[in-house]
């Protein structure tokens, strides 16, 4: 008998969220943990050192004898911008305000990832074996660089070596494998996006259609208070009639302009406090929503095929014809929200 979908409870934050189904005998709970210390402290304990502390505390608070099977995902760490506004202060492929590249991880994002593998080592320790096995557990990413690094960072603190596993004394790391996830479609979300799949994109339309209508006015004002701050080109934009998906491209070009180097303690320009946080924030939300998850059609193209292997993988542990405890998946904002709305 598998678990009722419709029982599950499910806590989400989308920007710094760890989504988990547990499976409990035939009970499934959905919990969500934020991305813990996200500063860079002036001592950080080696590994060594949490190695001892998981030799020291051997069940984690969340491990019961009813535990048999766990999945975690996991939305990547804290990035850069992926592109922003030509008059940005800081430009996304500025080096020395993101050293590490375009949209990629930040050191707080680097932080921010192991610690989250620390976290859970510290919930299901016991359940999950100090040692790194491949029978028991499997990560999974999407093919980007901050995922993966995302995910190399949270197995880092996830499986600390210790013992026959320490194979050099001058690097206290072990190598995790981190196999491709290809099931999460989230680079097909982006109306203006590369990944062109034309049955999303019809299912998207009547969405999009409603949130511009809807918000029509709001963007109107938004878009044409911002852009003569920005070094958009307005005799360009004028050419293209400013049609309602270049008015959300803006949308989006000035929210990675703001939140990004928000996040990294940049000061952002005085004439942004008219729109960001509100309504830019509001606005964002809604776009998002209904770009990604404003149908059930959108939903299942989203993360269904996904949603339908961790499934499978739980059938597959009810019947005791797999031997793994836990599966990690390291995603995006849209798999995070994708899987919360196919639970309802």
């Amino acid at each position: 008998m598998m678990p009722s979908y419709g029982n599950l409870k499910l806590w989400v934050n989308s920007q710094t969220g760890l989504f988990l189904l547990c499976a409990i005998t035939v009970a499934v709970l959905g919990v969500v943990y934020n991305l813990t210390d996200e500063s860079l402290p002036a001592h950080q304990p080696s590994l060594a050192t949490h190695s001892e502390l998981i030799a020291s505390n051997p069940t984690g608070s969340r491990v019961v004898p009813t535990l048999r099977f766990v999945v975690a995902v996991s939305r990547h760490g804290k990035r850069g911008p992926s592109f922003t506004y030509p008059k940005s202060p800081y430009r996304h492929n500025d080096t020395k305000i993101w050293p590490f590249g375009v949209g990629e991880l930040t050191q707080k994002g680097r932080m921010q990832m192991f610690n989250l593998g620390k976290k859970i080592r510290s919930l299901y320790n016991g359940f999950l074996g100090q040692i790194y096995r491949p029978g028991e557990f499997k990560g999974l990413s999407t093919p980007m660089g901050r995922t993966l690094q995302s995910a190399e960072l949270f197995l880092a603190g996830l499986f600390p070596p210790t013992g026959f596993q320490m194979w050099n004394k001058d690097l206290q790391w072990q190598p995790i494998p981190v196999f491709p996830n290809f099931l999460d479609r989230n680079d097909m979300v982006p109306p203006s996006g590369p990944n062109f799949c034309p049955k999303y994109r019809e299912v998207q339309k009547k969405p999009m259609k409603e949130y511009l209508e809807e918000y029509k006015s709001e963007l109107d004002k938004l878009v044409e208070y911002a852009l003569p701050y920005t070094g958009f080109n307005t005799d360009d934009l004028k050419s293209q009639k400013m049609g309602g998906i270049l008015r959300v491209y803006i949308l989006f070009v000035l929210w990675e302009s703001f939140i990004y180097p928000q996040g990294d303690g940049l000061p952002l320009p005085d004439w942004s406090k008219k729109i960001f946080p509100e309504p830019l924030t509001f606005l964002i939300k809604k776009a998002f929503l209904a770009t990604s998850i404003g149908t059930d059609l959108q939903i299942r193209y989203l993360e269904g095929e996904m949603f339908k292997e961790m499934v499978e993988h739980m059938r597959a542990k009810e019947k005791n014809t797999s031997s793994e405890r836990m599966f990690y998946y390291s995603g995006h904002d849209h798999t995070i929200v994708g899987l919360q709305a196919i639970l309802g």
